[in-house]
């Protein structure tokens, strides 16, 4: 059974989508985090429990809200999060209250809050889906996990229409205890990145999106998510593993014509791209985290570019890295890995 992306809302650091402004220029920030353009959250929703949310929340419910209005549903069958550290923010506050008041008179809110599925509960709460409800927290290859058991439930029939999501925010604290451990580059911008790929660290990110994926088209469709698989190690030579994956969905490598990598400048990682680099030379290549940032659940904002790819039929100048004339683009490869683990592959075509 096909599975269609119908619908996408999502909250990044290159601003909202859908909009119309979205990528035209890219945004360039100082050294340091990348952090989301928020929206006027009040469009979504409503000011009483508004104030009572953290921005983990807030990120997650609106671009669940705006993904189903680009879909033009009202309700999903079910709904599957991805998070690679959940509610950052309101771990630590609970944290922090737990020894600033010696474990007396908590405020519950921060821990209700803090937990990883927050968001998948928020969206079932305000769309009323009683139905699966499932988060993922699998570090770097958590919205993977989350994307293949939507694609399993949609493949048996159990659900036509499911909302996916994956969420990630970095706070300040965070930051500074990676930073402490060389894991963020100091003094680069994002538009810098690629220049300075001989140093280690990556640049900081965050985001939240959502996206519709139903067994029939729509109106609106982006595109059809053919599969996705991930491999911790690679224990096979890597032409043979992507040539295998391919074959699964009944294409080969010359029928790619985009690979779409997970590129994050940091030396210590980008050297395992080389092959894919290497064996797609017939393909465009480009890359994404120089918009969004590294983290855990990033991989979504990929699935975003290569489904508004394969509906405009265009490549945005600021993710491109090697561009090949074809007539049309019908298929697009994502590839993403961290530290050589967690080789994650998904392909999407036209519809």
């Amino acid at each position: 059974m096909s599975v269609y992306i119908n619908g996408i809302g999502a909250i990044t650091p290159q601003g909202v989508y859908p909009s119309e402004d979205f990528l035209k220029e890219m945004k360039i920030f100082v050294p340091g985090r990348m952090t989301v353009v928020e929206p006027e959250y009040r469009q979504f929703i409503k000011p009483v429990p508004l104030r009572r949310m953290s921005k983990f929340i807030k990120m997650g419910l609106t671009s669940a809200l705006m993904c189903m209005k680009d879909a033009g549903i009202e309700k999903p069958d079910a709904i599957i999060t991805a998070t690679g550290l959940g509610a950052v923010e309101d771990t630590d506050k609970f944290l922090d209250n737990l020894t600033d008041d010696n474990e007396n008179l908590l405020n519950p809110t921060p821990f209700i809050q803090s937990t990883h599925n927050a968001v998948a509960a928020r969206v079932a709460i305000e769309t009323g889906c009683h139905n699966y409800n499932m988060t993922y927290v699998h570090k770097n290859s958590a919205f993977e996990q989350a994307l293949l058991d939507t694609f399993l439930k949609i493949n048996t029939g159990e659900y036509k229409n499911i909302l996916l999501g994956g969420i990630e925010e970095i706070t300040e604290t965070n930051y500074e205890l990676k930073k402490n451990v060389e894991f963020w580059k100091e003094g680069v911008t994002n538009d810098k990145l690629l220049e300075n790929s001989s140093s280690k660290g990556a640049i900081a990110g965050e985001g939240a999106l959502f996206f519709d994926l139903a067994s029939e088209k729509s109106a609106n469709t982006y595109a059809e998510v053919k599969n996705t698989e991930t491999i911790f190690k690679l224990s096979l030579d890597f032409n043979e593993t992507v040539t295998a994956f391919l074959n699964s969905v009944k294409l080969t490598p010359d029928d790619v014509d985009v690979v779409l990598l997970g590129t994050n400048g940091n030396v210590e990682e980008d050297f395992v791209y080389k092959p894919v680099m290497e064996m797609f030379k017939n393909a465009s290549l480009a890359w994404y985290k120089h918009l969004c940032g590294e983290y855990e659940t990033s991989s979504s904002f990929a699935m975003l570019l290569a489904a508004r790819i394969l509906k405009t039929r265009e490549i945005p100048g600021t993710i491109a890295l090697k561009s090949v004339s074809r007539k049309e683009i019908g298929n697009v490869l994502i590839y993403q890995q961290r530290f050589n683990r967690n080789h994650s592959f998904t392909v999407l075509s036209k519809c």
